[in-house]
């Protein structure tokens, strides 16, 4: 099979289909351990069921970009989708998906394509303008699974009547104090030892963490401070945050709600959610005080800057 070449199980008996899916044991896993926790996502998953069952796809072109496991690429085939084109960029995850969807007799209906979709579009595999377009390849800040390249992506072959979902993300955040989420991201003395080298390293722009694990303070009433379309690029800008108590700021709290037609699924702070939340640091912590205002940046990169 050539390196990039599209994953069809029209052509292969069961035993070739099998054989493209080798038993974990002989060999590591080369894709992340979260897939399961989010196949486990029942809000997820139901939010994401209940847009595909909104639709009228009888007859319809889907593609999916970040097809995993495929198992959204088969929702929409069993919902009428005539042909799905779905991208999956990590080979053994799209052996997998080959596998699921060979197993569910739809293989003349899903063309998997094992390649990312900018080499998928670059290669003229996927069509101009199909009846829709999903992705769900957001991680817990929004951004940390390529969502500007997918975004430039769905905006070089969406068509005027394409339904993209989802169709807007929203992410909202609020400053918070926790020396135990900040101790996550850097340290000061060990032994007497300063440490500030090792600093250096420290994450500049956000990670996963959940809030609740480790505690915190509410420094500012939550504000939402920044919105991503996959149609069109929505530039960051500041926002003002109103302090609501007296504290040293570690940072800024986010989560998402991912719009998918009429259903919203986020990681909010109590959700179920495989999701953690996002945090992200500030290069320094930052004292402030109850009635000040504050204007909150959150860059391309999920860098926070703050602006009294």
């Amino acid at each position: 099979m050539a390196q990039n070449a599209p994953l069809s199980a029209v052509s292969l008996t069961p035993a070739e289909a099998a054989a493209a899916c080798p038993s974990p044991a002989a060999q590591e896993r080369p894709f992340p351990a979260w897939h399961y926790a989010m196949l486990n996502d029942e809000a997820r998953n139901g939010a994401i069921a209940a847009a595909i069952g909104d639709l009228d796809l009888a007859g319809k072109t889907v593609v999916e970009i970040g097809a995993g496991s495929g198992v959204i690429a088969i929702q929409f085939a069993r919902q009428g989708a005539r042909q799905v084109i779905a991208c999956e960029m990590n080979r053994a995850m799209a052996k997998v998906a080959l596998q699921i969807i060979h197993n569910e007799g739809l293989a003349e209906r899903i063309t998997l394509l094992p390649m990312s979709s900018t080499l998928a579009i670059d290669q003229g595999l996927i069509p101009h303008a199909p009846d829709v377009i999903f992705t769900e390849t957001v991680d817990c800040g929004v951004i940390g699974e390529g969502f500007f390249a997918i975004a430039r992506d769905i905006r070089r072959i969406r068509g005027e009547h394409t339904i993209v979902l989802p169709g807007q993300i929203r992410q909202h955040g609020l400053l918070i104090s926790s020396p135990a989420i900040h101790g996550q991201n850097h340290v000061d003395e060990v032994f007497g030892i300063d440490m500030g080298p090792l600093n250096a390293w420290a994450t500049k722009g956000y990670f996963p963490t959940r809030a609740a694990h480790f505690g915190f303070d509410v420094l500012s009433r939550p504000q939402m401070v920044r919105s991503y379309d996959y149609s069109r690029h929505i530039p960051p800008r500041r926002v003002p945050m109103r302090i609501t108590q007296d504290g040293l700021a570690h940072g800024l709290l986010s989560w998402f709600e991912l719009q998918l037609g009429n259903h919203v699924v986020t990681n909010a702070p109590g959700a179920e959610s495989h999701w953690h939340q996002a945090f992200h640091p500030l290069p320094r912590p930052v004292p402030v005080r109850e009635g000040e205002s504050l204007d909150v940046l959150l860059d391309d990169a999920g860098i926070v800057e703050i602006h009294a």
